[in-house]
């Protein structure tokens, strides 16, 4: 399953509230995939499986000497990527390397409040703090 590093903790956070009814399905079904097997996680820092049902992902248009190329990514796609290589760096994990979902989970393990607070300070979640009760248990 192909996971940005961000969605690591997105997942942990999740409650069931999210862009739309159909993100908050598909996140639902992921999740529920996750925890019935351990599933080998491809890390990513591009769109992935949850970003399929998310209202921000775009089609962005590029012109390259006289072709087209349409280019998949997040509204706010420089953001996130900066969040995908900061989660990446704290779990001390690479993209495009495989990993058992298990695995990440016990790297979670040494995210501290500091830490956290340094990744997703700025994502729009954060001021609900799911995300870091869940993780951190504050």
């Amino acid at each position: 399953m192909l996971i940005r590093a961000h969605h690591i903790f997105c997942i942990q956070g999740f409650i069931g509230k999210g862009y739309s009814e159909e993100f908050i399905e598909n996140m639902e079904n992921i999740i529920e995939r996750l925890n019935i097997c351990d599933l080998l996680i491809e890390v990513t820092n591009a769109p992935d499986c949850i970003c399929t049902a998310c209202p921000r992902l775009k089609i962005i248009d590029a012109q390259s000497t006289n072709d087209k190329i349409s280019l998949i990514g997040c509204e706010v796609e420089t953001k996130v990527k900066m969040l995908d290589r900061k989660v990446a760096d704290s779990l001390g994990i690479d993209f495009g390397k495989h990993y058992l979902y298990s695995e990440i989970l016990k790297k979670l393990k040494y995210i501290d409040e500091e830490k956290f607070d340094n990744i997703c300070s700025e994502c729009q979640w954060y001021s609900l703090g799911y995300c870091k009760k869940r993780i951190i248990g504050i």
